[in-house]
């Protein structure tokens, strides 16, 4: 019958389908099973790629270590090496800082660091990254100045996650030079702390950078030292609530006095730090190159200013002198008004009846010396010291343009206060004793606010004291100041005149550094009813660390180091990089 399919025929067609069914099922084994295949490889090269990744986090961790933050631990490890050099009075020149028998000592304490070893995590993948050091040795071309170190250095790296494992390695050379410590690299720094003066260390007095004092320390309330502190000595003075002071080797004498130590600590028993007694050696640089007498002889100086011997047979005749290839040099006692247009640095300087103004031109590379009807002008710009045979009765910049806000800013000058020092200016300024500061003397670029500011400003008063006016030559209230001090001789420092009969004047907000012989009182305080101190005549500490001097980063010119060597730059050198 026609339609109808015989038995056999159904048979073939249920076998065919059996047949496709078959194939159908083989053919999506196979894709299943390659894209099992698949995945199981991307995920190996996956796990392969997140381990390789954390190994490389690792040793970046480290590398980071060797290039920024080991000069904390270098110091820490060279300093017993580096004070006995400074106790034994070995010159720099031919002595080595560390000798060659301590080597194997210094390669034990490196790999002693805890930061040798670190470990993480990178997106749940775990690192651990290990420095090992070995071969310290020196460069054997030592200067006054300075020695080089080197050591060799392997960092490995090895990342991990389940069962993946990828392995980094690099090997180097760590070039450590080590320089005299300058004296700016301490936010404030004293041979004596005026505590037999009753000089206290107080509330509303902050430092944010290094500060150490050899000894005769006093504090009372909540002075704040965000970086913490050192000193020579093995004890210090703070009062209870009745104002009464006693000794103390511990952290704070609650609950009346409670220095705020940061996120470290009051250390005693540091080395001594010694401070020059004189601006001899400003004297000297001012005159320039080619001074080869001695600053103390009236001729030879007369000789390096140019000066006829008719006209100097007594002493050097008082005026502004501009020495070849050398300085400002200024005789007599001088008021100095500084300021300064786009391309000039420009000095007002007073001596009695006779007003001098110094140009700097830093385009043209010109100064240019207008005194009375005289002008002198030459190419070449001065050296960077100016220098005073006397004191500096006023040094003061621009005057404000107006009253402070009664909010000041926490890390920035008021638009009121006008810059004295041009941007391209470095200078430091040296008299033979006292520099008393009349006025705000502030940077055109603040480094706080200017990446790569360049102005820099030094004050040495040599055998006399940088001081804040306070008599007929007043300074205003919160007053300006961007310099490193240093005030070096016998019982000299960094104060205030006529402190004890001054009112309260805000603060002095220092930017820069401060290294003085004897910490005098910049302010007068009054113990209240609750124990605490006021401030109820001068100033009080409102310092700043410029950032630019840690580790002698900046200094300004001719500015003194210290005998004390540490270690300046670590500069890590790779020499190969292995994976596996």
């Amino acid at each position: 019958m026609s339609g109808q399919r015989t038995l056999p025929q159904q048979g073939y067609i249920l076998v065919t389908a059996l047949v496709f069914m078959a194939i159908l099922m083989l053919l999506g084994t196979l894709m299943i099973t390659g894209s099992v295949s698949g995945i199981q490889q991307a995920g190996g090269f996956s796990g392969l790629v997140r381990t390789r990744a954390a190994a490389e986090a690792g040793q970046a961790s480290s590398a980071f270590d060797l290039r920024e933050s080991i000069i904390t631990d270098l110091n820490t490890i060279l300093k017993p090496y580096a004070d006995s050099f400074a106790a034994s009075k070995f010159d720099a020149k031919v002595t080595p800082i560390v000798a060659d028998f301590q080597y194997k000592s210094v390669e034990i304490s490196l790999n002693s660091l805890p930061t040798v070893v670190k470990s993480g995590s990178l997106e749940g993948v775990t690192y651990t990254s290990k420095v090992v050091f070995a071969n310290f040795r020196a460069d054997q071309e030592y200067t006054a100045i300075g020695q080089t170190y080197y050591v060799d250095y392997k960092v490995e790296s090895i990342g991990k996650q389940n069962k993946f494992t990828r392995r980094t390695a690099t090997n180097g050379t760590l070039a450590i030079q080590m320089g005299r410590k300058y004296l700016n690299q301490f936010l404030l720094l004293a041979d004596d702390g005026g505590s037999e003066e009753r000089n206290y260390f107080t509330t509303d007095m902050n430092y944010d950078g290094p500060v150490h004092v050899n000894k005769n320390w006093m504090f009372t309330g909540q002075p704040r030292f965000s970086l913490g502190a050192t000193t020579a000595a093995r004890e210090v003075k703070m009062t209870d609530c009745k104002g009464k002071s006693f000794l103390v080797s511990t952290q704070s004498l609650p609950p009346c006095t409670t220095p705020d130590w940061g996120n470290r600590s009051l250390q005693y028993g540091q080395s001594s730090i010694e401070l020059p007694t004189n601006s001899a050696s400003q004297k000297a640089i001012s005159l320039g190159p080619n001074f080869k007498g001695t600053v103390s002889t009236i001729k030879d100086v007369c000789d390096a200013l140019g000066v006829k011997d008719n006209d100097c047979k007594s002493a050097v005749p008082t005026g502004v002198y501009l020495p070849p290839a050398g300085g400002l040099y200024i005789q007599g006692n001088a008021e100095i008004i500084m300021s300064k247009t786009a391309a000039e640095q420009v000095y007002t300087v007073k001596q009695g009846t006779t007003v001098t103004t110094i140009t700097v031109n830093y385009v043209t590379k010109r100064t240019k010396i207008v005194s009375g009807t005289t002008t002198t002008e030459r190419d070449g710009v001065p050296n960077g010291q100016l220098y005073v045979e006397g004191e500096i009765t006023s040094l003061k910049g621009p005057e404000r343009t107006g009253a402070l806000p009664s909010s000041l800013p926490a890390t920035a000058v008021p638009s009121q206060v006008v810059p004295a020092l041009h941007p391209l200016s470095q200078l430091n300024i040296a008299a033979t004793s006292n520099i008393v500061l009349t006025g705000d003397l502030t940077y055109t670029d603040d480094p706080r606010q200017v990446v790569g500011a360049k102005n820099v400003l030094g004050l040495i008063a040599g055998t006399g004291s940088v001081l804040i006016g306070n008599d007929a030559r007043n300074a205003p209230s919160d007053i300006y100041i961007h310099a490193a001090i240093l005030a070096g001789a016998a019982n000299k420092g960094f104060g205030v005149m006529d402190v004890r009969r001054a009112p309260a004047q805000g603060s002095i907000h220092l930017l820069g550094s401060v290294a003085a012989s004897k910490e005098p009182p910049r302010g007068v305080f009054s113990f209240q009813s609750d124990g605490l101190p006021k401030l109820i005549g001068g100033y009080g500490d409102d310092f700043s660390f410029d950032q630019r001097f840690l580790n002698g980063g900046t200094v300004p010119p001719n500015f003194p180091a210290t005998s004390r060597f540490e270690a300046k730059t670590a500069l890590p050198t790779q020499t190969d990089w292995t994976e596996d």
